[in-house]
């Protein structure tokens, strides 16, 4: 695989995964076209994911300020027989002191229920693994988004109910899903 735009790299069985620099974090944002060649992939029109959206610009920054390191923040997810980008997920950052980090993704609307979601999360889980950092991983979603919930079951989370942050969910964020829940998994 080339990786022209980043160092960092995961493969699963389908997906390649690419951690996000300055450089693309901010042509994500400013120049698609550049985006798309730094990936050497083709963006979809439903880029990025809506709950992505919002949070592009404090990535960027994060990463352009030298706050965040790439590989513990986000990561671009590309399907590797059609070079399309189909999804992003990562991290809000390095372990904390007790080795917790928070997990969070999102697959394009058009590219959704194909088990992207679940392999990329499997592959965010192993390379954590291999950190040999992380001993534990938190991950919310609305009790009611039942795609999400699965595929945090599926690769081992336990949902421990509420999440303390439910009470800064806006009805905007819920869009009819229900409370925000915990999910969390324990890294062997």
């Amino acid at each position: 695989m080339h990786r022209p735009a980043s160092s960092l790299a995961i493969s699963t069985a389908r997906l390649n995964l690419l951690a996000a620099t300055a450089t693309l974090a901010r042509a994500d944002i400013s120049d698609p076209p550049r985006f798309a060649a730094l990936l050497q992939s083709h963006v979809p029109l439903g880029w990025p994911p809506a709950a992505m959206a919002d949070v592009q610009e404090y990535f960027a920054d994060q990463l352009e300020k030298g706050f965040a390191l790439p590989g513990w923040w986000n990561w671009y997810a590309l399907a590797r027989d059609s070079r399309v980008l189909v999804g992003t997920g990562g991290l809000a950052g390095q372990p904390d002191s007790e080795g917790t980090v928070t997990l969070g993704y999102s697959i394009v609307p058009e590219y959704e229920g194909q088990g992207y979601a679940s392999e990329m999360v499997e592959g965010l889980l192993q390379w954590m693994a291999g950190t040999r950092r992380v001993r534990r991983v938190h991950a919310t979603t609305f009790e009611r988004h039942f795609g999400s919930a699965r595929v945090l079951e599926k690769t081992g989370f336990i949902c421990k109910g509420v999440s303390s942050e439910d009470a800064g969910a806006s009805d905007a964020d819920r869009q009819g899903r229900g409370r925000l829940m915990l999910f969390v998994k324990e890294m062997g």
